[in-house]
Parts: structure tokens; C-alpha cells; sequence
């Protein structure tokens, strides 16, 4: 079976730490999470907090010239503690 990737951009896998806040959020709950890779449309998250598909977030880390706000495309448990997301970035 040969698997064909579908993404627009090509992805930079890395482990850089990243925070993170809901847009429907007014109290300022900032959440941690792991960059695992990234590329010009999107990135994919490992966290603690699970998130939903659909929701909006606002992503901060040294490697993003600035904040962005982010949809989250999918989510998934990944292994005992963890979630992994698939964000793609809002234009």
C-alpha cells in the first residue's frame, strides 16, 4: 500500500513548546502543548487538553513571527496521557 499525503505544504517536524488559549475564553486560561511539526498552513499540537474539532484557538510560540489563530481540523488520544490535534491556521 502506498500512501499518498495529501497536505499543501510541505511540513519542518520539530519539538518546540507552544502555548495556547481558547478564542471563546474572556479569562486569560493559557494552556501548554508541543509542536510537532509545522508547516505554512498548519501545525499538529501534542497537549494534555483535549480539543475539538472545529474550535478556535490562539497559538504563541517563539517560532511563529507573531500569535495566530487556529482551527482545530482533528484530534485524537495519543497514548496514556496525551492528545494530538491537527490546527490549521485561520487566513
Amino acid at each position: 500500500m502506498v500512501f499518498m499525503d495529501k497536505r499543501r505544504h510541505r511540513r519542518d517536524f520539530t519539538t518546540t513548546i507552544a502555548e495556547y488559549s481558547f478564542t471563546h475564553q474572556h479569562h486569560g486560561d493559557v494552556f501548554d502543548g508541543i509542536i510537532v511539526n509545522i508547516s505554512e498552513s498548519g501545525l499538529c499540537l501534542l497537549t494534555t487538553t483535549f480539543l475539538s474539532q472545529g474550535q478556535e484557538i490562539i497559538i504563541r510560540n517563539g517560532a511563529l513571527v507573531a500569535s495566530r489563530k487556529a482551527n482545530v481540523r482533528w484530534a485524537e488520544r495519543y497514548r496514556d496521557a496525551y492528545y494530538r490535534a491537527g490546527l490549521e491556521f485561520s487566513r
